[in-house]
């Protein structure tokens, strides 16, 4: 099965499975079919990439998974494919034979590992749920039911890492934000920083710089390989609703822009109302929902390695804390994406408010025999 036909019916079939469970928020189908589609999203020209749906005796759909080979990652990290995009009905009959064609196509081209669930990659969604199944997940924040994991287990799949989501809000934590805030601005103060919003009139330059200092910030880093233009431009295009440019911060010092961080207002508030589909009562309401959107995601954080040990770092997230502390319109929620589990620096910020993680997500690895 091929084309459009074969496009609607992997987006379905996660609506219908997750029918009946009130924490999965459906994505509008009109972006998931543009981000699957090849001529939309430039990611499809850089990596190798496959979708499958399992289907049985009667032709209804049961399960569906996508393969991706990133020739980047596999030059900088090794032969190491990606699997994603794992929905699949409570059956280890269907789960293994999803996994096996993923395993077959990857290892058809070369691939002597498999990892995920990445969709596609580390730069976009990615991680299976394995904790805090009753949270309502903030957009980015993937959703699945708690088998899934003993799915993987059982075809032969390990946990490689763990990752973490975390939250902050005012209505909790308003005392060690504002320590937060108040310590990321003497550091500001003695390195004499100076602190600005993302220009939208400059749009195009702005996401370069990001780009610019992602690139910088993640060289070094052990799981993922940096994002290129193209693919940060489309997929900030596609959150551009949502990017308030007061939540994203730059940090000039000495003339030079040296760090930022990104949030992004919760998506997952307005994509609960729309339930999948942009009507035109949705759209209606629009304007209004947007306007009283709580939640923030925090997208990207980076600075500069040879400005780090400065404490740019406490800058940040003294800025981050501020949003938590309701300092930017109706925003008073700070969630995370994921934070690593060997990411110390994020996770000693995170102790300090003494929350615990919302939701755990984990990738899991097998090595393919060839």
């Amino acid at each position: 099965m091929r084309g459009r036909q074969m496009v609607d019916r992997f987006i379905s079939f996660a609506a219908d499975l997750y029918e009946e469970d009130d924490r999965w928020i459906p994505p509008l189908s009109s972006d998931v079919r543009r981000f699957m589609d090849p001529e939309a999203n430039p990611y499809f020209s850089e990596a190798e990439i496959e979708h499958f749906l399992a289907l049985d005796s009667s032709g209804r759909a049961v399960g569906r998974i996508s393969t991706t080979i990133d020739p980047a990652y596999v030059e900088r990290f090794g032969k190491t494919g990606f699997f994603g995009w794992f929905e699949t009905v409570d059956d280890p009959q269907v789960a293994s034979a999803l996994l096996t064609a993923a395993e077959e196509w990857l290892g058809s081209r070369g691939m002597e590992r498999v990892a995920g669930p990445y969709s596609y990659c580390a730069t976009q969604e990615f991680g299976l749920l394995v904790g805090g199944f009753d949270n309502q997940p903030t957009v980015f924040q993937p959703h699945n039911p708690p088998h899934y994991a003993e799915l993987l287990s059982q075809a032969g799949y390990q946990r490689d890492f763990r990752t973490d989501t975390f939250s902050w809000r005012a209505d909790h934590d308003a005392d060690a934000m504002a320590r937060l805030a108040r310590r990321g601005e003497k550091v500001s103060e003695r390195l004499g920083l100076s602190i600005r919003d993302l220009d939208p009139e400059h749009w195009e330059s702005e996401i370069d710089l990001v780009q610019e200092l992602l690139a910088a910030s993640f060289a070094d880093n052990h799981d993922m390989v940096a994002i290129s233009k193209p693919v940060l431009r489309f997929q900030l295009g596609e959150l551009r609703e949502l990017l308030d440019p007061r939540l994203t911060r730059f940090v000039e010092y000495q003339g030079q822009t040296i760090a930022f961080s990104m949030l992004a207002a919760d998506g997952n508030e307005l994509l609960k109302v729309a339930n999948g589909e942009a009507t035109d009562a949705f759209m209606e309401r629009y304007p209004e929902l947007k306007a009283n959107i709580r939640g923030t995601v925090v997208l990207m954080i980076g600075v500069r390695p040879e400005h780090e040990g400065l404490g740019i770092g406490r800058v940040l997230v003294g800025e981050i804390a501020k949003v938590a502390l309701g300092q930017i319109g109706s925003y008073r929620d700070v969630h995370t994406t994921w934070i690593h589990e060997h990411n110390w620096q994020s996770r000693s910020y995170m102790a300090q408010t003494g929350n615990d993680p919302v939701r755990t997500y984990a990738v899991y690895g097998k090595d393919l025999v060839l």
